[in-house]
């Protein structure tokens, strides 16, 4: 019971975020928070990846009929109506009314398709053997797992006897030191040089500047640009008094460019905010690679110099001005001021949900899916490690035969 309590707070969850940023919820990238992703670009990523999709299907020999495919977990149709041009009759289901709102007023004229509301944690709703194709992805990993063990077999219960039944989970969570083992630098890697271009001899207190960093990689490993799990390589700064003490901490962030192969030199310009107080301070900056090191803990020599703070105190930037906290950890980038303001209606409905709405990750150990699905009187063809769920995870598309 609890976990079905558990699923009816997860449906009026996913109620909210069709409320208030539909396509958000559905495709969580960051930078598309607030009602940001541009329709065009959205629904092709849906085209984008129903065409891989369908190669996949073919590399592994998994043939389909033509005739009635389900989406489940359907949200505003991304995927839904490009999987619809392969099907006669596509249906897609959600367990919130506000995304299949958004579905219909999304789906293009003369598609294929239909969408329906479910709330229930089965889909009884739909006959046995009614579907030739049943897909899911993206959508397993936000139901508890016992939850979606009953989903799982009732996709094989509604599939036709040779129907396919292809569905994306998590297996696994990585812990932060597998995810550190995986992409942290090897030792050698931390051996950086770092030099200040022109810094200023004085700042005013609480000021605003920008200082350049020309640094050179003197290690025998490239420095990634992109390592996933936020262990990216980053400049960054602190402000020092006199006796060595550090008067700010984690100041200022700035990403590497690109990749940096070993005796590369580049100048990477760094933001920094002075001290509140005036006096005389050291700033140091050093690379760092976050939730790992900073390279000065693995023998390499930050940059550091004197600078004049002058003038009367001002108040400091809030951290999501600074880009990342004294631990690495980042810090929300997008103030609540800036996002859209929803319409009272929707505040209403938020309150009565529970307020923000949130995403939460759910795991299913692959032997348990391989056991449902043998249980559920399916084969399993092929498990693609697809990386659908992140860096942090460990998640399978499970292709699968009635």
């Amino acid at each position: 019971m609890a976990d079905l309590t558990k699923f009816r707070e997860l449906a009026r969850n996913w109620e909210a975020l069709g409320d208030t940023d539909p396509m958000f919820g559905v495709l969580s990238d960051p930078t598309k928070h607030g009602g940001k992703w541009d329709p065009a670009e959205f629904f092709a990523s849906g085209h984008a990846h129903v065409a891989k999709l369908l190669r996949t299907l073919a590399d592994a020999r998994a043939t389909f009929e033509p005739g009635r495919c389900l989406d489940f977990g359907c949200g505003v149709g991304r995927l839904t109506v490009p999987l619809s041009q392969a099907f006669r009759h596509t249906v897609g289901v959600d367990v919130a009314r506000p995304m299949i709102e958004a579905a219909h007023r999304h789906m293009p004229a003369g598609t294929r398709c239909e969408f329906v509301v479910n709330r229930e944690p089965h889909l009884r709703r739909f006959a046995d053997a009614s579907f030739d194709l049943v897909h899911s992805c993206l959508v397993l990993q936000h139901i508890p797992a016992d939850v979606s063990a009953g989903y799982i077999a009732e996709f094989f219960r509604v599939a036709a006897p040779g129907g396919l039944v292809v569905f994306q989970v998590p297996a696994h969570a990585f812990t932060e030191r597998e995810l550190t083992a995986a992409h942290a630098l090897p030792e050698p890697g931390f051996a950086a040089e770092l030099a200040f271009v022109a810094p200023p001899a004085t700042l005013p207190a609480g000021a605003f500047a920008t200082v350049v960093v020309r640094l050179t990689n003197r290690s025998a490993v490239t420095w990634p640009h992109a390592i996933p799990a936020g262990r990216h390589i980053c400049l960054g700064n602190h402000w020092l008094r006199d006796d060595g003490s550090r008067a700010v901490d984690d100041d200022g962030r700035a990403r590497l460019p690109h990749a940096i192969a070993p005796g590369m030199t580049v100048d990477l310009p760094l933001p920094v905010q002075a001290p509140e107080q005036p006096g005389r301070y050291r700033l140091e900056v050093d690379l760092v690679q976050e939730h790992v090191a900073w390279f000065s803990q693995r023998g390499s020599s930050p940059a550091a110099v004197q600078i004049d703070v002058t003038g009367g105190a001002r108040p400091r930037a809030t951290e999501a001005a600074a880009g990342e906290s004294a631990t690495g950890a980042p810090v929300a980038a997008v103030a609540a001021a800036a996002l859209p303001r929803p319409s009272l209606l929707r505040r209403l409905l938020r309150t009565l949900r529970g307020g923000t709405p949130t995403f939460e990750m759910h795991v299913v150990p692959r032997d348990v899916v391989e056991r449902t699905i043998r249980s559920s009187g399916g084969e399993l063809l092929r498990a693609v490690d697809d990386n659908a769920a992140g860096p942090g995870w460990l998640s399978y598309t499970y292709i699968c035969r009635r």
